[in-house]
């Protein structure tokens, strides 16, 4: 595939003759698929208001269909059309018996509006939740190719590594946080029930208490009479508001996002490398379906949440318009990209092996991202546990060396009464 000087227009399917034959999914029927026009509809992206009423661009329920439950869906759907049934029996088969109530609602949607004869990218395409514009154009490609197992075989892979990264996040966060609770349920139970005690003790025994036990009981009894919470959340909603609207602005939002991904550990080592792995996968995913250069390039700067990351994409697509290629612009991001990943992709450019080059790209970091959510991980645990024995330190300073004191005092004073007689 040769991709320096790609215009839109260009021919992004590979052309084995005037026209393939295939099956098509809804009837079962033999068809006849033109790769002139196939290359023409897939170099056209699609557009979630191109042939939808106005109000459709809109989701069309209230909440996201979890991504598990879509991948479950997709799965069975590509097991059904292996097994030889056709596309509407295959939606309609999966959208009675989903137990979901979400996913058995956007199911249903999709299967009538393909009964109504539509293509299925363009029911995908109503639903930009579920479905971002990558997915839907690789769908797209698929149909119009007469490949379409094949692409949602990959993409379904895609999106199970997508799913998979994010529960091990989830999994690896589950120990601090577990542990920080059962500190502060721990904390709680001390101020409500421990240090009323020992205040009470303190004072019938009228002893004088150090500066530093006072400030802590004074500090204890402040955090649990929860006086702070409405200031703090005061200014949390505040902060955020500021932070909602200061990202409104593009200047705004590509600072943010460029700072997100130099913070240490996270940004370096996870959103970096996340971003990475998102532009890479997609970028194979949409050439190996036969899509060009340039539309994959616009796609995949839309679909990048990232704007730093999106600012590189933009780059990289004007420097390929004007024929120059990608190396220019990724070896001017190398504070986002690193030069090793620069040098594989313009390897596969000039060996027109870029697709492989990028996915193999996208598993190497994959593996890096594992690696960097299990060491945050084991990072925080040892962390945590010194936080904690710093507070239990405190608490035994402040309360039970005063005790100490108190009771040797006591004991002293009992020996001297005891030998005055």
């Amino acid at each position: 595939m040769a991709i320096k000087g790609d215009k839109p227009g260009a021919p992004g399917l590979k052309r084995v003759g005037a026209a393939k034959k295939g099956v098509t999914r809804k009837t079962g029927a033999k068809a006849t698929f033109d790769l002139d026009e196939a290359v023409a509809a897939v170099e056209a992206p699609a557009s979630y208001t191109s042939s939808l009423p106005a109000v459709m661009t809109k989701p069309l329920f209230g909440s996201t269909v979890k991504k598990k439950y879509v991948n479950d869906f997709l799965r069975q759907l590509i097991m059904l059309l292996d097994a030889g049934t056709s596309l509407l029996k295959s939606l309609t088969i999966l959208s009675e018996r989903s137990e979901q109530r979400a996913l058995r609602e956007l199911i249903t949607d999709i299967t009538r509006y393909v009964e109504n004869g539509n293509a299925l990218w363009q029911a995908f395409e109503r639903h930009p939740r579920e479905f971002d514009p990558v997915f839907v154009n690789l769908i797209k490609a698929g149909e119009a190719s007469g490949t379409l197992t094949t692409v949602l075989r990959r993409v379904v892979k895609y999106r199970e590594s997508e799913e998979m990264m994010g529960r091990r996040l989830a999994g690896a966060m589950w120990y601090p946080a577990i542990l920080v609770t059962v500190c502060m349920l721990v904390l709680l139970l001390i101020a409500k029930v421990v240090i009323p005690e020992f205040k009470e003790l303190f004072e019938r025994l009228g002893a004088s208490l150090p500066w530093y036990t006072t400030d802590f009981i004074a500090f204890v009894e402040f955090v649990s009479s929860m006086k702070f919470i409405v200031p703090v959340v005061i200014a949390l909603v505040a902060l955020y508001t500021f932070y909602r609207f200061w990202v409104r602005s593009p200047l705004n939002r590509l600072r943010a996002d460029r700072i997100k991904l130099m913070i240490p550990v996270v940004g370096k080592s996870i959103l970096r490398k996340s971003a990475i792995i998102e532009f890479t996968r997609s970028m194979s995913l949409l050439l190996r379906s036969g899509i060009s250069m340039m539309v994959t390039l616009d796609l995949v700067r839309g679909a990048i949440q990232n704007q730093a990351v999106a600012q590189v994409m933009q780059r990289i697509r004007d420097s390929v318009e004007r024929g120059e290629g990608i190396e220019q612009p990724l070896r001017e991001a190398k504070a986002l990209v690193p030069a090793v990943v620069t040098d594989m992709l313009v390897t596969g450019e000039e060996s027109g092996q870029l697709e492989q080059i990028a996915e193999h790209i996208a598993e190497t970091y994959e593996e890096e991202v594992e690696i960097s959510i299990a060491t945050l991980g084991e990072l925080l645990q040892p962390i945590l546990t010194i936080v904690i024995g710093l507070i239990v330190m405190t608490l035994f300073a402040a309360l039970f060396v005063p005790m100490i004191s108190l009771l040797d005092g006591l004991m002293a004073s009992g020996a001297g009464g005891g030998s005055g007689v």
